[in-house]
């Protein structure tokens, strides 16, 4: 029976400095002790058939079948790319005596998913959910003086149902297996530290610290248990807050309190002096530590804490009163060959310390967090966190899995969705740091939906100082339901109009109608704040460092070493047969090329979210360390990545500029325009400052200079950021690079002060053929060579006497007769332009009029819109003659032309699995010259032919995949691109024509030409 008591009156309380502190209890006295039942002496072995309970593995474990194991560790370390059911044991030597009127308890920190605990032979307890500490009583199965076995069943669940558990009817986060992309790994296994603990009959459980900021008052909410039979009349009870950093003690309650059997509530008020507050400028920590005594005992139990405020209020996040933009990243804590487990422990430190260096104050941790020692890092170093749980994602989406379940399954899952984000909470309420618990993240409507606006009184009882957020994305469309609970509330308070929680995935490179969306120029409502949650770019997994590294730690066969093996050697064979080492000479450099290139691109997505003044927090998806994916500024075992950390410094810059031209890429003589927004953190103090906004070309010349004031206002009224100024520039000067510059002339230093953008003459195209053959109906192509004055003939199924250009346009599907005609011309010495992927279209297939056995498919070479983004190189070639080439795509001066979609042999399709993909392969002959692709390595695998070049008889053919078509006339790079291909394709036509080859009518069975 639980009783709450309040200790509220002065007849049971005195209050002291701690100079009057009680007498000190001889330390034999006092009784909780706790030896550690971690490090190698465990046995494991997997149970797949499920058959370990009946055959009596709880008494006699299957030793011959067993491998040695760490623990805290996981299974699949020791026993790779296995999920299910396995079993832990190990013997342990008992304690000499019985503990009185105390008990003899195990602790497990963490066990994922289930676990069965057996003592020597008898079921001690079970418990079920991977994110929290459980305990077993074992006072009456242990052997004193003996060896005693401990012997732990755990299920690590599977799609299929175990035990009537499946994977994704659990709290399971975005685990799957085997190991891929877009998720976490299933792993699981005993993943915390085990305790043999002995306790008191009177036992500190549990304590909530609520801090008043405002006051110093400090009410601290104390569980004690009571395990004797009777009730303790009187036990004294202490109550000492102290620094956290240097130990000194500040203030000390004492109370008699009265414990009745079992579990007995108990709330004290204390009153800190002088008290400091915590933010992450200056995150000063108290500890308050509770003991009750009794008998010759003294039960003890301390946390930390700090005193602050943070809600959302009157438009903007505030922390202790003033406002605060929160700049960050998503982070959630996943780590080599452990998964949820570091390799070593500064791993934790260091990825906190990268944030801190890169200028972070916050960080959301999406999906669940396995390692709550991180947050006592959180608050050490200052870092604010938005927390969600192993719930909050990808319950109840079962992929293609599908299965007859009970009808009971419902009730069980909304019961593991409520246990989740409840053990959460109370796991980890007293962590300054913590400023937000997350109930979901991008689910749509439905039943774990609905239930996590339910529960919210609920989570209002366990903690009513927090901000709540209810779903990471708001996928679920209701606008009628908020978006946040403020701290007290318990209705969802903060709708959508007030706060938008966006995550604004985009394709890459970013169109200007994208960059205009991101920087408010597209308004949103009125009045409504944004908090950027997700978004962001990914680039190539450092694949040479990481097997490097899964080598020297002696794991290369781990399942998640093996996965990245795979996606490198992949990438090795396109290595080769693309021809790579002609732009680097090595991958490791390919890698660093592809850094810089995605910085930059980082640079242009972030100046405009930084220039959006409705915006009032952003969290790329970029974290500070990589797992599965590429996204972060160090690998999975935390090597920097020097070329991506400009532009994070740049994002989280607390005074800079943003500035963007449109377009990106002109001919001399039209005009640009420019924009310089100014993102202001509540740095600059009120004034006016001066500054010069400048375009200057490349003889390093000026075209362009504006003397103009950045004014801020008195009182914090006005958005972060404020447009300076908006100006359209008729471009009249040298082709080439010019830069657009913004300055802050005094008063401060602001950095983003640049940006580029490309012109071109207006006379660059090189000599044209005086004719074509134009196949297909193109209206955009037409005029173009009508405007270069190209003579366009149209296609006819006669017989040729003459070699010809042959470019294959529009929409239309081709028929067999015109590329039986077609084939035969390039056979005799022809050369065919295939100007888009239309163009190879042949019913259901994407290239069923590819030319070739091996076709390869058309496929996308990014997913998740621009986030999984392939690399785009261009090697030195004659079709790019004149163009920047020879290595990673310019993506100002490609801009427009890069395209999604690539002629493939390695791609990616969707998964059985919910939100996961599979590695697919469509056999390919690759280019005899392949000019310009894209490979993928920061995700699963995938590449592709952009533009190649193939032989085929006497003649060659051209594939292009690339976005020329609808931007002819309008865009350089389209022009000059198409322009490059014509002069390229037609050297060498004026030879006589050849004779059909021999074997030709075989040559076009095998490509499908003909029966």
């Amino acid at each position: 029976m639980t009783k709450y008591l309040f200790a509220i009156t002065l007849l049971f309380i005195s209050c002291s400095s701690f100079s009057n502190e009680l007498a000190p209890v001889d330390s034999s006295g006092i009784c909780t002790q706790s030896i550690s039942l971690n490090g190698n002496e465990w046995r494991l072995a997997t149970d797949s058939a499920n058959t370990g309970i009946k055959n009596g593995w709880f008494i006699t474990p299957p030793v011959s079948a067993s491998r040695p194991t760490a623990v805290p560790w996981v299974i699949q370390d020791v026993f790779h790319n296995y999920h299910g059911v396995a079993w832990y044991w190990r013997e342990f030597a008992a304690p000499e005596r019985n503990p009185g009127e105390g008990k003899y308890l195990i602790k497990f920190h963490a066990v994922d998913y289930m676990a069965e605990v057996w003592l020597n032979g008898k079921k001690v307890g079970a418990h079920e959910g991977g994110e929290f500490a459980f305990e077993v009583d074992i006072t009456d199965a242990i052997k004193y003086n003996e060896k005693n076995l401990l012997v732990v069943r755990v299920l690590n669940p599977t799609y299929e149902a175990i035990d009537n558990i499946a994977l994704k009817e659990t709290p399971s986060s975005l685990k799957h297996h085997p190991y891929t992309s877009n998720a976490v790994y299933n792993s699981g296994g005993i993943i915390g530290d085990v305790e043999l603990l002995t306790v008191s009959a009177i036992r500190v459980m549990e304590m909530f610290v609520l801090p008043d900021w405002k006051t110093g008052k400090v009410k601290i909410r104390t569980t004690v248990l009571n395990t004797l039979s009777k009730t303790v009349a009187s036990s004294s009870m202490s109550f000492k807050i102290a620094e956290a950093r240097s130990g000194v003690s500040l203030v000390l309650k004492s109370i008699s309190q009265r414990l009745e059997p079992g579990t007995n509530e108990i709330e004290v008020e204390i009153q800190v002096a002088a008290h400091k507050l915590w933010s992450p400028d200056e995150p000063f920590l108290y500890r308050v530590s509770a003991s009750a005594q009794s008998l010759a005992c003294v039960e003890e139990k301390s946390v930390r804490f700090g005193f602050r405020d943070f809600r959302f209020e009157n438009g903007y996040y505030r922390l202790n009163g003033k406002r605060i933009f929160l700049i960050g990243c998503n982070f959630s804590t996943h780590y080599p060959v452990g998964y949820t487990i570091p390799l070593y422990e500064d791993m934790l430190r260091r990825d906190v310390v990268n944030m801190k260096a890169l200028g972070q104050n916050f960080v959301r941790i999406p999906f669940g967090c396995p390692n709550p020692r991180i947050f006592d890092i959180y608050d050490e170093l200052g870092i604010l966190v938005h927390q969600e749980h192993y719930g909050s994602w990808q319950m109840n989406e079962f992929g293609g899995y599908s299965y007859k379940r009970p009808d009971s399954i419902k009730d069980s899952m909304l019961m593991r969705f409520e246990n989740s984000i409840s053990g959460v909470i109370r796991r980890d309420r007293n962590h300054p740091s913590i400023v937000m618990w997350g109930a979901l993240n991008e689910n749509h409507d439905g039943i774990i939906f609905r239930k996590a606006v339910e529960i919210l009184p609920k989570l209002r009882a366990l903690d009513p100082t927090r901000l709540i957020v209810l779903n990471s994305g708001r996928f679920d469309g209701i606008k009628e339901i908020g978006s946040m609970s403020s701290p007290g509330s318990a209705t969802w308070d903060v709708g959508e109009d007030k706060l938008k929680d966006w995550h604004p995935y985009v394709m890459i490179p970013y169109t200007a109608k994208a960059l205009n969306e991101l920087s408010g120029k597209i308004p949103q409502l009125p009045g409504q704040k944004i908090y950027v949650s997700e978004s962001g770019l990914c680039f190539p997994i450092d694949l040479p460092s990481e097997l490097g590294d899964y080598q020297q730690w002696g794991k290369q066969e781990s399942d998640d070493a093996l996965y990245f093996k795979r996606q490198y050697d992949k990438f090795m064979v396109d290595w080769k047969k693309f021809g790579l080492g002609d732009c680097w000479a090595r991958p490791e450099d390919y890698i660093r090329a592809a850094y810089t290139t995605a910085n930059g691109l980082r640079e242009t997505g972030e100046a405009a979210i930084r220039a959006n003044p409705a915006v009032v927090a952003y969290t790329p998806t970029n974290g500070v360390a990589d797992y599965s994916m590429g996204e972060s500024v160090a690998t999975n075992f935390r090597r920097l990545k020097p070329e991506l950390i400009p532009s994070v410094l740049l994002a989280n810059s607390p005074v800079r500029w943003c500035l963007s031209t449109e377009p990106q890429s002109i001919y001399n003589g039209n005009k640009i325009q420019v924009s310089a927004s100014f993102s202001n953190l509540d740095v600059l103090p009120a004034g006016k400052y001066p500054a010069t906004v400048q375009v200057i070309g490349p003889d390093m010349k000026p075209v362009f200079e504006k003397k103009t004031f950045v004014v801020i206002a008195e009182g914090q009224q006005e958005p972060f950021a404020q447009l300076i100024l908006t100006e359209e520039i008729l471009i009249k000067g040298k082709p080439g690079k010019y830069q657009f510059l913004a300055t802050l002339n005094e008063g401060g230093t602001a950095l983003g002060g640049k940006t580029e953008f490309y012109v071109t003459a207006n006379d660059a195209l090189p000599t044209l053929p005086k004719e074509i053959v134009l196949c297909g109906q193109d209206s955009i192509v037409s005029a173009w060579l009508k405007k270069h004055k190209v003579k366009a003939i149209p296609f006819n199924n006669g017989v040729s006497d003459k070699r010809q250009v042959i470019v294959v346009a529009g929409k239309e599907a081709q028929d067999s007769v015109t590329m039986l005609r077609i084939a035969q011309h390039m056979a005799r010495g022809s050369v065919v332009i295939f100007l888009s992927p239309s163009t190879l279209k042949r019913g259901n297939s994407t290239t069923g009029w590819l030319p070739l056995v091996n076709k390869g498919v058309i496929e996308p070479m990014d997913h998740v819109a621009g986030y999984y983004r392939a690399d785009r190189w261009v090697k030195n070639h004659p079709i790019f003659e004149g163009m920047p080439s020879g290595g990673m795509m310019d993506y100002k001066y490609f801009r427009n032309i890069i395209a999604l979609n690539a002629l493939s042999q390695e791609y990616n399709g969707r998964a059985k699995p919910a939100h996961t993909f599979q590695e697919l392969s469509a056999p390919l002959t690759y280019p005899d010259e392949t000019v310009c692709g894209a490979t993928r390595i920061s995700h699963n695998y995938c590449s592709g032919v952009q533009v190649g070049v193939w032989n085929f008889g006497e003649g060659r053919f051209i594939v292009n995949t690339l976005n020329i078509t609808n931007n002819l006339g309008t865009d350089p790079a389209a022009d000059r691109l198409f322009s490059n291909m014509l002069r390229f394709a037609s050297k060498g036509i004026f030879k006589p024509l050849a004779g059909i080859p021999l074997n030709f009518n075989q040559q076009l069975a095998d490509i499908g030409y003909k029966k």
